[in-house]
């Protein structure tokens, strides 16, 4: 029986392949179709990724390099995703490339054309039925299928809509058309981008209104590559966006009715008619795999699975998520949705798992114990780290303080570190973080100013956060201040970094660094 079950071989599924055979937890991947990553083959539809390929840093250090690659997978000295696209926004297809060369290089098994039917809990196994007439056993399951199912809004009328996945892509049809897009996220304004040369009207309806992603600094939100129909609408170039519940979508002789109930107009209602309505709000995780004994609990209206802070399903014990589907614990803040962010989860994961299978602690490495030593190591990893930088808030690394020595640990989530694997002991938690967001045009605002070490907590842009927890509770914190182009090289940082590391061990006193 294997320790483990893959289920899907995305770039979750074999980023966790790559770290289980490091740790020599058994498993195998299954994956339904014929390859690796199989999602991009059709996703996103217009064939051009969000992720930003950023092939020249100034810099030849792979780990800060990664700051800038969003589409790398995590190894020792494995290919990289800049040497096999040049665009800064690249090719789906080459991403295909990408993830069946790494799947070479690493050695990762994986059974192919293997789809599942049914997943079962008897007791602490899970059983994974296969369509193919396999039975697989093993005690722990990862799912690492992404999202498998479309996001349907409930509006009357709703399936004279073309579904994202499946409307044309061919600009011709749009000629000339009046086209309404349900839905103001990146794969609606992605469609109007796409037929905004051939449409004549195009309407982008929701709820809410539109988050940038340079304003919030969430990359979910609606990024600048996608954004041109924006310009046109301010512009006053026929096309608009529209904040608006949609009541209901008819179907006439030729085209549809709709009937809107805009959100900013006292209550106003009004009837507009299209050609074309496209339906592009999103996705959402499948259930359909999972048997009586062991279906999730979900969250975020079900649209996630509901986790613990290790990746766990909070009803279901020994079923864990990757990817996408690990979003949920930081929705909105972090990058748990997106290749950048939970490559360095699935890393967490494979410690977490490496300790619950096989009773193994996660890695760590000493730090000489004086405050300047252990302040030059933190210096060394904020100008590097790629992980904290990339999952600001969500993952933290961790200096654990005992009696005579430091031990310094890699990225862990945050709440799992301080609440699971270092409840009774005394730790610095290590983070990148924004600060509060700015209300308005962000380019517009003051910010403080960046000698201002007192209000270092002000810092906008992101910035490394120590935190003194002590048996799980927060003692004191520090903010180091934010730097143009966030290199934190000078004496000052040294200096407040290491005052900050001695009032934290002398407080309460367990052992006390010596100065350098």
């Amino acid at each position: 029986m294997l320790d483990v079950i893959v289920i899907g071989a995305g770039p979750a599924g074999i980023q966790a392949g790559y770290f289980l055979k490091k740790k020599g937890i058994s498993y195998e991947i299954i994956e339904r179709n014929e390859c690796a990553g199989s999602f991009f083959r059709t996703f996103p539809r217009h064939k051009k990724l969000i992720s930003i390929n950023k092939r020249y840093t100034g810099s030849t250090n792979r780990e800060f390099n990664l700051r800038h690659d969003w589409n790398s997978l995590l190894s020792d000295d494995g290919p990289l995703f800049t040497n096999f696209d040049e665009a800064l926004f690249p090719s789906s297809e080459s991403l295909l490339d990408y993830l069946k060369a790494f799947v070479d290089y690493a050695g990762i098994p994986i059974s192919y054309n293997s789809e599942v039917n049914l997943i079962e809990k008897k007791g602490a196994i899970f059983t994974i039925e296969l369509t193919n007439g396999r039975n697989l056993k093993a005690k722990s399951i990862i799912i690492a299928t992404g999202f498998t199912k479309a996001n349907i809004p409930m509006i009357k009328g709703i399936e004279h809509a073309e579904e994202y996945s499946f409307c044309s892509i061919d600009k011709a049809d749009y000629i000339n058309k009046r086209v309404l897009i349900i839905g103001k996220g990146n794969s609606a304004f992605e469609t109007a981008d796409h037929i905004a040369d051939s449409a004549a009207v195009i309407h982008l309806s929701s709820p809410n209104s539109i988050k940038m992603a340079w304003s919030t600094h969430y990359v979910g939100n609606l990024r600048a590559v996608n954004n041109n129909i924006l310009d046109m609408y301010q512009l006053k170039s026929q096309h608009a966006i529209i904040d608006a519940d949609i009541e209901s979508i008819k179907k006439l002789d030729k085209g549809y009715q709709v009937v809107f109930g805009y959100k900013h107009a006292e209550g106003e209602r009004e009837t507009i008619n299209y050609d074309i309505v496209l339906s592009c709000a999103g996705f959402k995780v499948g259930i359909d795999l999972f048997g009586d004994s062991c279906t999730p609990v979900l969250s975020n209206n079900g649209k996630y699975p509901a986790l613990t802070n290790a990746f766990e399903s909070q009803n279901i014990p020994g079923m864990y998520f990757a990817g996408t589907l690990t979003h949920s614990l930081d929705y909105r803040k972090a990058t748990s949705g997106f290749i950048h962010g939970f490559r360095y989860n699935i890393k967490s994961l494979a410690d977490i798992l490496d300790k619950q299978l096989h009773n193994n602690d996660i890695s760590s490495h000493a730090v000489e114990p004086s405050a300047v030593s252990l302040a030059k190591n933190i210096i060394n990893r904020v100008n590097v780290v790629s992980s904290l930088w990339q999952q600001p808030g969500f993952l933290a690394e961790f200096y654990q303080i005992q009696e005579d020595s430091i031990q310094h640990f890699d990225a862990l989530p945050l709440d799992y570190g301080v609440k699971n694997y270092f409840i009774k002991e005394r730790v610095v938690s290590l983070t990148f973080e924004y600060g509060h967001n700015i209300e308005g045009d962000i380019f517009s605002q003051a910010r403080i100013a960046r000698d201002n070490v007192g209000h270092s907590s002000q810092s906008q842009f992101l910035h490394p956060v120590l935190r003194h927890f002590n048996n799980g509770e927060l003692v004191q914190e520090f903010h180091v201040i934010e730097d143009l182009e966030a290199h934190w090289t000078e004496n000052e940082h040294l200096e407040h970094i290491a005052t900050f590391l001695k009032s934290v061990v002398n407080k309460n006193v367990i052992m006390v660094l010596t100065d350098e």
